[in-house]
């Protein structure tokens, strides 16, 4: 049985499946969940941990220092005083491109495109979608 939050993510994604075109230009776009967020994340640091220092690597605490930050920036209820980690606008535009060339939205894209397009069958909260 899914949870009331669950349940309102579900029906975005419902939503977006329906609403394809509005969002994408391929109807074979994957939805990214948060656990595939935080997997395209983490190696979108250690791609640039690779240029910066040659390892494709990224440790546990920089992908969760990245994510801490990342997922309130794109959702835009970052606090004023929040510092970016190092190299977080390399970090966010390796991300981005990755999501891209493998033909994905996560989750945050969704919601922020839903909203502005006010296709919103449920209100869900932008604090919700952080803490999913």
């Amino acid at each position: 049985m899914m949870t009331p939050l669950q349940q309102s993510i579900w029906n975005m994604i419902k939503c977006f499946r329906r609403n394809w075109r509005l969002f994408s230009d391929s109807e074979r776009t994957t939805v990214c969940g948060a656990d595939c967020m935080l997997m395209a994340l983490h190696l979108s640091v250690a791609e640039i941990n690779k240029k910066l220092c040659g390892e494709f690597k990224a440790s546990l605490s920089e992908v969760i220092l990245s994510w801490n930050y990342f997922v309130p920036d794109k959702l835009g209820i970052l606090p004023e005083n929040a510092k970016a980690p190092e190299n977080y606008a390399d970090i966010r535009n390796t991300y981005a491109s990755f999501l891209k060339h493998c033909n994905m939205m996560d989750l945050v894209d969704i919601f922020i495109k839903c909203e502005t397009l006010g296709l919103q069958i449920e209100p869900i909260s932008s604090v919700s979608i952080c803490h999913y």
